[in-house]
């Protein structure tokens, strides 16, 4: 792989108080008071830029010590299916961490690709062993991030077993304004970086069939598509939906 990278350091301002710009910080518990020093080993960060369609780490490299985090775009989390099609495991947008399916093991058990053009930043093991070690608080943090990520692929796996075809699609509607945070703020707005392939991969369905499930939805104004971005005015109807309300694929 052929990254660039480029180092972080933030403004002295930055460095304390739980240092908000870094994407750490949901692991660095403990704040510092005004006057302190930046301590190892949060002296530096990296950054990968990646293009749109560039891998990150692919299935079967050899893992290379380091977890990720997104700072900026987005990056679909994939696997081979035993009938040589993909497999797709997670869409992960800023602030998610990638690599931890991977975590102490030797090679990458899933593949990760740019659908935008992101910026990532890396955090090397040993960092994150040192800052876990530093702030007993952050292990408790930490285990509960790998507990919510085994949790979202439990919940997608049970999805693919139990749901109807237009039950699965409402739902990563709603998913997707939820990583947006569109509807706690009132907007019910996101994005759709992925193609349809990738979005039928992920929900076990083919691209017609997400064609015409989004179809069905947008016929009766509960949802609005345009420039790869959505909107739910019927907001309300498609949680119905979700929820296993019966509606026609030819409705």
């Amino acid at each position: 792989m052929s990254h660039r990278l480029r180092p972080v350091t933030p403004a002295p301002a930055d460095s304390i108080r739980r240092c908000h710009g870094c994407p750490l910080n949901v692991l660095c518990l403990d704040e510092l008071p005004e006057d302190a020093e930046r301590s190892a080993p949060c002296m530096e960060q990296r950054c990968i830029r990646l293009r749109g369609g560039e891998h990150l780490f692919r299935v079967s490299d050899a893992v290379d010590q380091h977890l990720y985090i997104i700072r900026q775009g987005d990056i679909k989390l994939y696997q081979h299916g035993s009938d040589g099609g993909q497999h797709i495991i997670e869409f992960l947008g800023p602030g998610a961490w990638v690599g931890l399916e991977s975590l102490n093991e030797h090679q990458r058990h899933a593949g990760a690709v740019a659908l935008t053009d992101c910026e990532i930043a890396t955090v090397p093991y040993t960092l994150l062993t040192a800052l876990l070690d530093r702030q007993p608080r952050s292990a408790e943090a930490f285990g509960q991030l790998l507990s919510g990520t085994i949790a979202r692929h439990q919940q997608h796996a049970a999805m693919l077993r139990s749901t109807s075809a237009i039950q699965r699609v409402a739902q990563f509607l709603l998913h997707r304004l939820e990583q947006a945070q569109g509807v706690a703020q009132g907007l019910a707005r996101a994005t759709l970086p992925m193609s349809r392939q990738d979005i039928a991969d992920y929900l076990g369905l083919t691209s017609s069939t997400v064609s015409r499930c989004l179809s069905v939805l947008r016929r009766h104004g509960w949802l609005a598509m345009a420039q790869r971005a959505y909107t739910l005015p019927g907001l309300r109807d498609v949680e119905k939906v979700a929820a296993g309300a019966p509606l026609a694929l030819d409705a």
